[in-house]
């Protein structure tokens, strides 16, 4: 059993246990039929965050003193939902993080402060697990907080996700996006077009370099048996591909191999054909 220590929202109440341990607990209703000092069934409870390190308890204790309990709640209930999704535990830093970007978030949609999300297309291709995720979570916020946050959010929101998941600080998956758009931009810049981010053949592009990246980083070549051809009858875009990987191996501080480089030329052609002259 548990007792309530402080109740966050009708759905999330932070108690402790018979080891006097502080604990957050989520539950359909478990705020709204309990009150301060209630004991907690365990049938009651549908998931717990045990604050096991004491400077993620220091920094969730920050949370707790200093970011709305409805906010802190919702991101409880948001997390519970996600660990359901993908049936495992994220990374703790999740409940310090989430709260503290929604929170933030808030503030700046009250302020009416818009702010793009240069990548939302990227996210979309590379990360659609992480995105789904998010979007449900955003449905759960404009609902609880009356607010119509755009897609842009669900963009901002699932590399929290991936960060927890993946088990990564956020500015690697921060970073790694924005080394994929500046690939993306040297290309239109090199085939002298405006790409459409919404064409079939920039979402194949774009998934291609990351899967390429993948293989090279996990060292597994792949054998193009095009690439002779490629190189003869494709040397214009074989010779664009070729600054492409100069672009990934600075980038990334990975050398891309020959055979990688003929399938980057094949989906320049493509791109050049599809998105037109």
């Amino acid at each position: 059993m548990y007792t309530i220590k402080k109740i966050l929202n009708n759905n999330v109440v932070v108690a402790i246990d018979n080891k006097r341990e502080e604990l957050i607990l989520v539950g359909n209703g478990i705020g709204f039929q309990h009150k301060k000092g209630d004991m907690v069934l365990k049938e009651e409870v549908l998931s717990i965050y045990i604050k096991e390190k004491q400077d993620l308890a220091n920094n969730y204790q920050k949370v707790l003193s200093s970011i709305d309990s409805s906010v802190v709640g919702i991101s409880e209930e948001i997390i519970s939902l996600w660990e359901k999704e993908i049936d495992e535990k994220l990374n703790n830093s999740i409940h310090i993080s989430l709260p503290d970007h929604i929170n933030f978030a808030l503030k700046r949609y009250n302020s009416g402060v818009k702010i793009e999300n240069p990548f939302l297309m990227e996210l979309k291709i590379l990360f659609p697990k992480e995105f789904d995720l998010a979007s449900k979570a955003l449905e759960m916020i404009n609902s609880r907080f009356n607010v119509s946050f755009p897609e842009d959010e669900i963009g901002f929101i699932s590399l929290h996700v991936r960060a927890a998941v993946k088990e990564e600080g956020l500015n690697n998956s921060s970073s790694y996006l924005k080394n994929i758009s500046k690939i993306m931009e040297l290309i239109s810049k090199l085939l002298n077009k405006q790409l459409n981010k919404n064409s079939f053949e920039y979402i194949r592009t774009v998934s291609h370099i990351n899967f390429m990246y993948e293989r090279v980083k996990n060292n597994t070549p792949i054998n193009n048996l095009l690439l002779e051809s490629i190189k003869k009858e494709l040397y214009e875009e074989f010779n664009i591909a070729l600054k492409v990987a100069m672009m990934f191996n600075k980038l990334f501080q990975l050398q891309v191999p020959e055979d990688e480089v003929g399938y980057i030329a094949l989906h320049l052609k493509r791109l050049k054909d599809i998105e037109g002259n």
